[in-house]
Parts: structure tokens; sequence; C-alpha cells
């Protein structure tokens, strides 16, 4: 299923909208930490419609899911993964 109606998750506290961090994704990526301490890399992709751009959010053994700008600032994506601790590490390193 696309991205459509973002995530029924509660809000986590991030300071940048989901544009300004998927242009600093950009092209090739970008590499972080989560807040979990856990190595990161950001990319960017599109969801399940072939449309909608979404952010892919890979650790160090698995994706952990995919963010669209509908359910970004959110603990869970529209797809419910649990993705707090990414999105945080991803908006904090963009900030640093």
């Amino acid at each position: 299923m696309p991205h459509p109606h973002g995530s029924e998750g509660a809000s986590v506290d991030v300071s940048l909208t989901f544009d300004q961090v998927y242009g600093f994704v950009g092209e090739g990526g970008a590499n972080y930490h989560s807040t979990t301490n856990e190595a990161m890399t950001a990319r960017r992709g599109h969801a399940g419609d072939g449309v909608t751009p979404v952010i892919v959010l890979e650790g160090e053994r698995n994706v952990h899911g995919r963010v669209c700008a509908s359910c970004w600032g959110r603990q869970t994506s529209c797809t419910g993964e649990r993705v707090s601790q990414a999105i945080v590490g991803l908006d904090n390193a963009v900030n640093a």
C-alpha cells in the first residue's frame, strides 16, 4: 500500500519538514546514527504507488521503514513500521 494518509502513531520531536530532510538525503543518500546509536543510511525511494516520495531508513542489518511526508514526525510509518528512533536521529543529523 502506498503512504496515503499518514500514521496513527504519536508525534515525535522533529524540527524539519519532510521536504527539507528529503533534500538533505539527496541522490547519494546520507549516513547518520539513530537515537539508539545504530549506524543508519537514509535513501530516497518511492512508495508502492511508484509516485509518492519516501525516505528509506536502512539500519545495520535491515530496513527499519519508509516514511513519506504524511508520516514524517510520527512514531510509526503509514505502513505501521516503528521509525521514531530513525527519523529523530536523521532530523538531528541534518541539524548538526
